[in-house]
């Protein structure tokens, strides 16, 4: 079994600290969560455990390594064994046995097309680490990735569809008949989701390669990003809804309104007139704004609950991820972090009643809601791993940006709060925000460190840069 891997300590000197319960908890569960290489598997790397007992995947590496890559000890990125395990053509897989440290042989054609999210969790791996040398081995197989997907995978009209399971097309409730994906319904359209991830990976490596100084690379990657980019925005923008659409297979939109559509904010595919449209509806009542935010599924679709009660859309920890970055790469902040704080508010009241934190929730009640499998998903692996990005990232408003040597803090929380042992680069780094005044004076803030480093203090659009020699400093941002 892996060691215990050892996250910062986190505090909120208010009675908002009960925020942290599912923080604390998913930092004490999260041993039992990874599978090492050895007797129980033959993985080449420590994996995260999946809703199957017998596979991992792909999408939950990806997004469960924002999370994990905060331990300054322990497994950081559970994306190694999927790296290790290119098939002959140079392409990700989208689950891996546990057996065989391989993908299932039966899974060879389209469930080959994994959610390509692997260079974002290595340029935010590196961001915080600064290792060099991992980005230069990751870029290599991830651009060899991206060639398949370019000249086998995308589509002549320039966009995309997937494999149901790998883009977990269930929890947004498209293409459903009967409670299940029909892939029949799902193969021959275009995914605004699959699309926008496309264009997501293709910005991303094209930022890795200008910071490896890939100049033709980064070029033809960014040549890639804007035409994509320019045919979803053609061809799935809606304007009288201000929603991204999936096309049938004739081009015609499928106007289902799910939180899929946020991908395009995240990838830098919407313009800014689009994310401020997006915006008033991911805040509308009517239709994302729920209980717990966000609902996978807009509550005025027609199929927001089946017969029995259930919902069609949930709130999901990843989705909820999704929407909280992209906000804030869309420079809405505030509304960000107010999604983030209920999302946790309401993951530790069902924490404090069943003792167990779960990937999916009932959006309008205070109860779990069954996986696309029917489990419950209790204490899933993912959400536990999510539950430290979204604490770090969404409630505390942390962002390292190691390229250029910055660790930024966006301090939403009114409270004098404390983050302890913050790995960045190669130190630690110590943080203690003091309470917001009310006369709007600056806020103070304690650092220690044991490395160089500079802190970026942000407040909405404007933000002010310090450096930090290692020791103990007193600043205000």
């Amino acid at each position: 079994m892996p060691d215990q891997p050892a996250f910062p300590i986190v505090q909120i000197h208010s009675e908002r600290d009960l925020l942290l319960a599912p923080y604390r908890h998913a930092v004490a569960r999260l041993q039992h969560a990874l599978v090492d290489p050895g007797d129980e598997s033959a993985l080449k790397a420590a994996a995260l455990r999946g809703a199957e007992q017998a596979r991992v995947t792909a999408w939950d590496a990806a997004f469960a390594t924002l999370g994990l890559r905060w331990a300054s000890t322990g497994a950081t990125s559970v994306t190694d064994p999927f790296l290790a395990a290119f098939d002959a053509s140079g392409f990700v897989p989208a689950t891996l046995e546990l057996s065989t440290g391989g993908q299932a042989p039966l899974e060879q054609g389209q469930a080959r097309i994994a959610a390509p999210l692997f260079a974002l969790a290595e340029w935010e791996l590196f961001k915080l680490r600064g290792n060099r040398q991992r980005l230069e081995h990751a870029f290599g197989l991830l651009k060899a990735d991206f060639d398949y997907r370019e000249h086998q995978v995308r589509r002549r009209n320039g966009l995309l569809s997937g494999s149901p399971g790998a883009y977990n097309l269930h929890a947004t409730g498209r293409f459903m008949l009967g409670g299940r994906v029909v892939p029949s319904l799902a193969g021959g359209a275009n995914w605004i989701d699959a699309s926008c991830m496309y264009a997501l990976n293709a910005r991303v490596l094209a930022e890795v390669a200008r910071a490896l100084n890939r100049k033709e690379d980064a070029g033809e990657l960014e040549w890639v990003f804007r035409d994509v980019a320019a045919k979803i925005n053609a061809r799935m923008w809606h304007e009288d809804d201000g929603w991204y659409y999936d096309l049938d297979e004739h081009g015609e939109p499928l106007a289902m309104k799910t939180l899929a559509s946020v991908w395009a904010v995240w990838s830098g595919v919407a313009p800014r007139s689009s994310i401020e449209r997006m915006a008033k509806r991911l805040s509308d009542p009517t239709q994302f704004e729920r209980a717990h935010p966000w609902c996978t599924v807009a509550a005025g679709e027609g199929d927001y609950r089946r017969r029995d009660g259930m919902p069609v859309g949930v709130a999901r920890a990843d989705f909820n991820l999704l929407v909280g970055e992209s906000l804030a790469a869309g420079h809405l902040h505030a509304a960000a972090f107010k999604g983030t704080e209920q999302h946790l508010a309401r993951v530790a009241k069902v924490l404090k009643d069943s003792g167990e934190v779960y990937l999916a929730y009932d959006p309008d009640r205070d109860s779990p809601a069954p996986l696309g499998d029917g489990s419950s998903g209790s204490d899933s692996p993912l959400a536990l791993a999510l539950c430290i990005q979204n604490t770090l990232g969404g409630l505390f408003g942390l962002r390292p940006h190691g390229q250029r040597g910055e660790l930024e803090i966006t301090p939403m929380l009114e409270d004098r709060h404390v983050i302890e042992n913050i790995p960045f680069a190669y130190g630690l780094v110590n943080l203690e925000v003091g309470a917001a005044d009310k006369s709007g004076a600056r806020r103070r803030i304690d650092v220690m460190c044991d490395v160089p480093f500079r802190l970026r203090v942000r407040d909405g659009d404007r933000s002010s840069v310090q450096e930090v020699q290692p020791g103990m400093h007193t600043l205000h941002g």
